[in-house]
This record gives C-alpha cells, structure tokens and sequence, in this order.
C-alpha cells in the first residue's frame, strides 16, 4: 500500500471510533461530575491522536530506510585451487596426480558442490590419499585456477 493510502485509513479508522463513542453515550443533563468526564474525553482523544502520530512516524520511518545492497556471490565457484595440486607416487611406481580432497573441501567456496564422483583412493608409498581427479572435475564444470602450473 502507498503511504498516503495508510494515512488515510488511519485517519478514517479514528474517526470512525471517535463518532461511535460518541453515538453510543446518550445525551444526558449536565451534572456537577461532567467537568471529570470532558477531561477523560480529551485525554483520550489526545491517546488517540498520538497513536495514530506514532503509527504515521513508523510507516515513515519504514519507507525511508536506506536500502542495503548485497555483493552477488562469486561466479567463479567451481575453480579447482592449484595450491590443491599433487602428485604422488603410487605403490605401483607411477606417478598420480590430482587435487588433494582435504585441501579441496577446505579451499573452494562451496565444498557441497564438489562432485562425489570424482573422488579416489590412492594408495602411495606413504599409505592411501583421497584426491580428485582433474579430468572428472573438468567433466563436471571445474576449471584450473588462473595462473595454473603443475
């Protein structure tokens, strides 16, 4: 809703309720006791003018707030880090290479989105290490960090 649109329902809410209050109080003579109950009457009129100055300042407040604009996430998520290359030697005497999945999980942006296929047990002469290969990640949208140097 606009915000002259709320200040005019507020505005016909509280005169709806001030002409109710006053049709429902039948006409009575003045008495001696009336002066206490004009008092009331304006008191509370002057409640029902602040909260409603109160609810006007509020709605204003709120459409003046100053937007917060967020940073987009990063598009290159699936970057595979070089610092996470390795090669190792494996039991058979060849040399492995791949990208450490313990240094992977700690160093991509998203680590949920690194793809399950891709990883594999080596076993080296310093016992089994779990890396994942390049040629899967590339398979799956990964590509080698800028500057990549094996």
């Amino acid at each position: 809703m606009h915000r002259s649109a709320k200040k005019s329902l507020t505005a016909i809410a509280l005169c709806c309720g001030m002409a109710l209050s006053a049709v429902t109080v039948p006409a009575a003579p003045a008495r001696a006791g009336d002066a206490e109950d004009i008092v009331g009457i304006l008191a509370g009129l002057a409640a029902l003018y602040a909260i409603g100055r109160a609810i006007e300042d509020r709605n204003d407040r709120q459409t003046h707030r100053p937007q917060v604009t967020r940073n987009p996430p990063p598009q290159n998520l699936r970057v595979a880090p070089a610092a996470c290359f390795r090669e190792f030697q494996a039991n058979n005497g060849r040399v492995v290479r791949g990208y450490g999945a313990r240094c992977m999980q700690n160093r991509v942006a998203r680590p949920g989105i690194l793809p399950p296929e891709c990883i594999r047990n080596v076993q080296t002469n310093r016992g089994g290490r779990f890396v994942y290969g390049g040629r899967c990640l590339a398979q799956n949208g990964w590509r080698r960090e800028a500057g990549f140097r094996p």
